[in-house]
């Protein structure tokens, strides 16, 4: 543990400028005892014992300025039950920046006068102890960063993201696959000389492939910069039978929605994930158009335009056996947006129409013929949704990646290894080779979270922070 660690500090946390409060937090083992004998409570009782996530009513007096009567609350956290797993005091108190800068220097002077380690805290130190101290990983401390400097709505939930731990799960499977293999790999090392196989070549090859697609797929994430823990909206529209719920039953794979010969069935929206190689979509089976004034009707038509103006990609679908002018006379063109898929479905049936009678207008998006029944066309509809993603077509104006360029570029170095594992177990190399590039790439994905680290990396994350965070 870093000695400076021991220290008490002390920050104004909230914003400079006017408000109608101030804050400033103390963190570390004086925490309490440094505003005892500056803070009177309003009512008689020892700050000093009072239960954790405790609220204290009271005054600070600064006898040397000559102010008293200041009205102020502490909020009190004991350790470990706090943002930085030490002792926590907040004084939240009347915002103006004279009076939150005089009770600080008041606070810090006391400490001096008693020889209390307490200190001005540096910039992000409140955040750095919460990392040191396992209260989060470095991912999260980033994303606290992230979520103060956001400007948006899309790169508030992507700094949510992180905070939440998604990419400190996502990584932390893949170290434990690596791990895994490795740990097979060095018994197999260890027992060579017994005739016993452990783990074959051909094993190792289809878990390094494994590892390599996990990595390629995270690092997709952060070259798109578009998909959220949410996946990517993909919505099924067209009128009524057109077999959106059986389409969207055999791209999952299972009875998700209900189907029905009987127009209509669909009356909410329905919504499930599909992975195609790492990119993960959300499904939306919606309401067809219908022109019935129906009040259940009318409500799920209504869903289903407020889906169509949040969704990143639509699936208009036809039916190929009905007359293709009727249905798109009631497709609305300002409905769609740029990244439209056209699917013509029930191609498995007696056609009595063709590609040819599509209107023009809708021949410039991709054309797919498919059938829910026997399969046909549903994987060129899958890697049609993958290029919309990996080909930069989406709008990447409101998503931000949920990656920053450290972690990006410490994905690619830990992807590096593997791919030089999978060279050496393709040229038949010895197994040591083999792990010791696995264990290159393990530590170097611990780098993303702050497992393995460094005093300069930490200083140069932690130095972009304000005081008091």
């Amino acid at each position: 543990m870093l000695p400076e660690i021991q220290d008490t500090i002390a920050a104004i946390s909230t914003s400079s400028g006017r408000s109608f409060h101030a804050i400033i937090k103390i963190s570390g083992p004086e925490a309490i005892n440094c505003v005892k004998d500056l803070f009177v409570p309003a009512t008689r009782i020892d700050i000093g014992t009072v239960p954790t996530y405790t609220s204290v009513d009271g005054y600070f007096h600064l006898a040397e300025d000559c102010i008293n009567n200041i009205p102020a609350v502490l909020y009190i956290m004991k350790q470990p039950y706090s943002y930085t797993k030490e002792a926590v005091v907040e004084i939240h108190t009347l915002g103006s920046p004279l009076l939150a800068e005089m009770l600080l220097d008041a606070i810090l002077s006391k400490g001096f006068q008693t020889k209390r380690n307490i200190r001005l805290s540096q910039p992000g130190e409140f955040t750095k102890r919460a990392f040191l101290r396992g209260r989060i990983d470095l991912t999260q401390a980033e994303a606290t960063m992230r979520i103060i400097r956001a400007k948006s709505d899309g790169e508030l939930k992507a700094s949510i993201a992180q905070l939440t731990g998604t990419v400190s799960q996502q990584i932390k499977r893949m170290k434990d696959e690596i791990v895994s293999l490795c740990a097979h790999i060095e018994a197999a090392i260890d027992f060579s000389d017994q005739d016993i196989d452990l783990i074959s070549a051909t094993e190792i090859m289809n878990k390094l492939a494994s590892i390599k697609k996990n990595i390629s797929r995270l690092l997709i994430q952060s070259e798109t910069g578009k998909i959220s823990p949410e996946g990517i909206g993909a919505i099924l529209y067209g009128n009524p039978n057109v077999g959106k719920s059986s389409l969207i039953n055999a791209l999952l794979g299972k009875k998700r929605a209900i189907v029905s010969e009987i127009p209509g069935t669909t009356r909410d929206i329905v919504e499930d994930f599909l992975e195609i190689e790492g990119i993960r979509f959300k499904l939306m089976d919606t309401a067809g158009i219908d022109e019935e004034k129906d009040t259940v009707i009318s409500r799920a038509i209504e869903k289903t335009q407020s889906a169509l103006e949040r969704a990143d990609i639509i699936i208009l679908v036809f039916d190929g056996n009905a007359d293709m002018g009727k249905q798109s006379k009631e497709i609305k063109l300002d409905d769609l947006t740029h990244n439209v898929i056209v699917v013509i479905n029930k191609c498995d049936l007696q056609k009595n129409s063709s590609f040819s009678e599509l209107p023009i207008a809708f021949k410039r998006y991709p054309v797919v013929h498919t059938s829910a029944l026997t399969g046909e066309g549903l994987e060129k509809l899958k890697e049609i949704l993958k290029e919309i993603v990996t080909e930069g077509q989406l709008n990447q104006s409101s998503n931000v990646s949920i990656f920053n360029v450290r972690q990006r570029e410490t994905l690619q170095r830990s992807l590096q290894s593997v791919q030089q594992s999978i060279k050496s177990a393709k040229n038949n190399e010895s197994y040591e080779f083999i792990a010791l590039d696995l264990h290159t790439a393990t530590d170097t994905l611990g780098e993303i979270a702050g497992e393995v680290t460094t005093e300069d990396i930490l200083d140069k994350i932690f130095s972009e922070f304000c005081i008091g965070k």
